[in-house]
């Protein structure tokens, strides 16, 4: 039996009762959405996109990359708040446009390429990459940081199907809460403090999960990429089609 005194970090959206609703004003207009959810989704489903790198709509969130800061109006007046963590509430004043909020992604776009190497061309992830597409949509444009960027060995085998290439990581954390929470196989963590933390498995074991394919495709940079992909062919020269698995009896839904 679970512990009742322990706390849970993720967020957890309020109960509320089925189908109720809430009217917010996002960006000066007014609108009506499902009550508990969080603000990040409903906005999106208002047609404003708010950028993110931790959040994922199938895993609880975690607020860690700060991405999604926007200003929401308190009692104290408007403040930055992360929209994957917060849930709607009636009468609640967003702002996903201002300078504040300019700044703020200006900001944790900057620090995330401070040691980015920045090797679009030959990243397997390059033209399919979140952060590339909210660099150039959110970023600063150039970066006040000239020191050396920090260097790691690359890439390294987490296991026969899966390499990990530590200096294109931007902690996100994805990879691990999927792990965790999906797949139920926790094989991969943070490790270290500051400014060596890496995200790796633990010192003399392998990444065995079944759900490898999975665990790279979840990552939105170039961190973790599939040997049998891996330099294989570029992101625009490929199709995508709706297939199902026959490896077993289940008939799983794929995308090929």
């Amino acid at each position: 039996m679970a512990d009742p005194t322990v706390v849970s970090h993720h967020a957890t959206a309020p109960r509320v009762e089925p189908g109720a609703t809430v009217t917010i004003t996002l960006d000066g207009r007014r609108i009506d959405t499902a009550a508990g959810q969080f603000l990040i989704a409903a906005a999106e489903e208002a047609g404003v996109y708010i950028p993110r790198f931790c959040y994922h709509p199938r895993m609880a969130p975690v607020g860690m990359c700060r991405m999604c800061l926007v200003e929401v109006s308190g009692p104290r007046g408007a403040t930055l708040q992360p929209a994957c963590y917060v849930p709607v509430a009636e009468g609640m004043e967003v702002v996903t446009t201002s300078d504040k909020v300019r700044k703020a992604q200006n900001g944790v776009l900057e620090f995330l390429l401070v040691n980015h190497p920045l090797d679009c061309p030959v990243c397997d992830k390059g033209g399919e990459c979140p952060l590339q597409d909210q660099t150039l949509a959110y970023g600063p444009g150039e970066s006040r940081f000239v020191e050396e960027k920090r260097h790691w060995a690359k890439p390294i085998a987490l296991s026969d199907l899966v390499l990990l290439d530590r200096e294109r990581c931007i902690q996100c954390g994805r990879c691990v809460r999927f792990a965790a929470e999906i797949a139920g196989e926790p094989q991969i963590d943070f490790l270290a403090r500051g400014d060596t933390v890496e995200v790796n498995v633990f010192s003399g074991h392998r990444f065995t999960s079944y759900f490898s394919g999975n665990t790279v495709q979840i990552c939105p940079v170039g961190a973790l990429t599939a040997t049998p992909y891996r330099f294989a062919a570029r992101p625009w020269d490929l199709d995508q089609v709706e297939s199902t698995c026959t490896t077993c009896a289940f008939g799983c839904r794929v995308a090929v």
